[in-house]
């Protein structure tokens, strides 16, 4: 017994034995199930299924993209994290608890905007006749807050899993459940909706279908409130709420002033922040838009190649700086509006810091770096259509093989885990991503060949799934109680960024190294494609000015140099895996779990 005792602190972190196959179908997994899927719902209806009714009720892609904004609210989610850890709902929080009560309010604010937008028509905004400002701003205030909610149940079902899982062993289970509703979401609120519309509306556009469409989300939208009613109640008792320091007076109007000029600074941080994120101009255009001659000369300047992906680089950090200012409190002079923004945004950070001291910048360096091989690959479906597939093809392999690929890979990360340990799989991965990559490099050689293109996107799918999945997993362990929420809203709204960003050098990258393969340093890999069919890349490399083979080749160099990216995640892995940085995460987790015993 005593060897045994001796051991059992070499387990490695999230490995259970104990715990096999049945724990995915029990009560917390199925909960979490319905709760991947109530978050899947929002950021899809509030996407493409509306993009794709403004473009058949007659928008402008300009407006389409600009309506596609309102989804960058998952993005800067962390800015208002802090209220769902502090903030108790009245009634709600009592009944349901800290999490439960966020969710079901999000939940059911999501029912209201669906059922307001299906009462809503936007082609009434395109119509000579028609008032824009009375039929297209209500439509689109709707969406907005579709996602500002969606992005707001995101944060508290993310704190629930977590804290509901504080042993560590179920995290991986309820994380790879969490996946499976996520992906099944994605497909029922990416088809049906169509095929609702074109059920009832045929060819021509209507409203009636599109209005039945939405109304049938909200419905689906019911099962995320059960979901969340069944939900255990997280143990982990809630933070306490905000009180003023008691040595710090309270300055009445001066204080007022004071909360109106940091939450305004926050609110410009969002926009530089959107800016940044998404590269479009609207977002600042009434500030900085002169500068540039024009909202359209500043769209025009950010879209730019080489400088305008630097130009995001540099908004995001502006942005980012302007949230540290918002939180920074007044030299020598505390207040209150100071110490609530230093306990809400600052403390959150400042632990996490202070638990991992100079490796907490290693971590987060991790975080942004492990997934930029598989972020990267923003050209795939161009590539698909290059090489001559046909739309049908590509839809299929994609939305239902594989969103299957996807579900195995979550499944099978969460299973290793439990087998092996998270920092093995974490390491397995950093490697498997830049060498899914590899894969496509199969379509390149042989064209439009049906059989390459389902292997090249079922191992993506499966591989970017298992790592996306480990990354959750470490990413929720990181956290503490009482900052649950905060914490992992930061790491989840970093970790995409620096991905976000160079995927705009994607298409500069092809680009370049199709005409380099044409007649420049890399004209010995043209030959590598003259055994293609004439059709393949053809039509893409004639509008590029080069032979379907240098575009072929274009697009080989393009995966070679997505893998290598890849590098830098596998080397922060390993130093992740193995350094001091595991010891304090491993520390923690027991002690944790000897505090839960006791």
């Amino acid at each position: 017994m005593a060897g045994k005792k001796a051991e059992e602190p070499e387990l490695e972190l999230g490995a259970d034995d104990k715990v096999g196959v049945g724990a995915f179908f029990e009560r917390p997994s199925l909960v979490m199930f319905g709760l991947g899927f109530a978050a899947g719902m929002p950021n899809q209806l509030a996407g493409l299924a509306l993009a794709i009714w403004l473009r058949e009720a007659g928008a402008s892609l300009a407006l389409i993209g600009l309506m596609g904004l309102a989804t960058l609210t998952y993005a800067l989610k962390f800015l208002w994290a802090p209220l769902v850890d502090r903030v108790a709902i009245p009634v709600l929080d009592k009944a349901l608890g800290r999490r439960r009560a966020w969710m079901f309010l999000t939940q059911a604010i999501v029912i209201v905007g669906l059922l307001l937008m299906a009462t809503s028509d936007p082609a009434l905004a395109f119509t000579k006749e028609g008032d824009a400002t009375a039929a297209f701003i209500p439509f689109a205030g709707f969406a907005v807050l579709i996602a500002l909610a969606g992005a707001t149940q995101d944060i508290a079902i993310d704190a629930w899993r977590i804290e509901v899982a504080r042993d560590a062993n179920r995290l991986g289970v309820l994380t790879a459940t969490y996946q499976w509703g996520y992906r099944v979401a994605i497909l029922l609120a990416g088809a049906l909706p169509l095929f609702v519309a074109q059920a009832l509306n045929g060819d021509q556009y209507g409203w009636l279908g599109w209005a039945v469409a939405y109304v049938a989300m909200a419905g689906f939208m019911g099962l995320a409130i059960i979901s969340t009613l069944l939900a255990p109640r997280e143990t982990t008792a809630p933070a306490p709420r905000w009180v003023a320091p008691a040595d710090v007076p309270d300055r009445g109007i001066v204080d007022s002033l004071e909360w109106v000029g940091r939450i305004a600074l926050m609110l410009l941080a969002a926009c530089v922040l959107a800016v940044g994120l998404a590269g479009k101009a609207e977002p600042l255009a009434w500030l900085v838009g002169r500068l540039y001659g024009g909202t359209k000369e500043m769209s025009a300047a950010l879209a730019a190649k080489p400088w305008g992906v630097w130009q995001q680089v540099g908004y995001a950090l502006i942005g980012l700086s302007l949230v540290v200012v918002a939180c920074l409190q007044i030299p020598r002079l505390k207040t209150r509006p100071g110490a609530y923004f230093k306990a809400a945004l600052a403390d959150p950070l400042a632990d996490f810091f202070s638990r991992y001291k100079d490796l907490a910048s290693l971590i987060l360096v991790f975080i942004c770096v492990y997934r930029m091989a598989d972020f990267v690959l923003n050209l795939t479906s161009t590539m698909y259509l290059d090489a001559g597939f046909s739309k049908d093809s590509i839809a299929y392999a994609q939305k239902f093989f594989g969103a299957a690929m996807s579900a195995i890979g979550a499944g099978l990360s969460g299973w290793l885990v439990l087998k092996f340990g998270l920092f093995r799989c974490l390491v397995i991965g950093a490697f498997l991503q830049p060498l899914s990559n590899l894969a496509f490099i199969a379509i390149t050689l042989t064209g439009p060949n049906v059989p390459a293109l389902y292997v090249a996107i079922g191992i993506d799918n499966l591989s970017g799934m298992f790592a996306g999945t480990c990354l959750i997993m470490y990413m929720s362990m990181l956290t503490k109680e009482g900052f649950t929420a905060t914490q992992y809203a930061v790491f989840s709204s970093l970790y995409a960024l620096p991905g976000k960003i160079i995927t705009a050098l994607s298409g500069r990258v092809v680009e370049g190294a199709a005409k380099a393969s044409e007649t420049g340093w890399l004209a010995a890999m043209k030959p590598w494609f003259n055994h293609l069919p004439p059709e393949a890349f053809a039509a893409g490399g004639a509008k590029l000015g080069v032979s379907g083979q240098a575009l072929a080749a274009g697009y080989t160099a393009f995966f070679f140099y997505t893998s290598l990216i890849g590098i830098f995640g596998i080397i922060m892995a390993l130093a992740i895996s193995r350094g001091p940085a595991r010891e304090i995460l491993e520390r923690e987790k027991r002690e944790e779990a000897e505090a839960a015993n006791a």
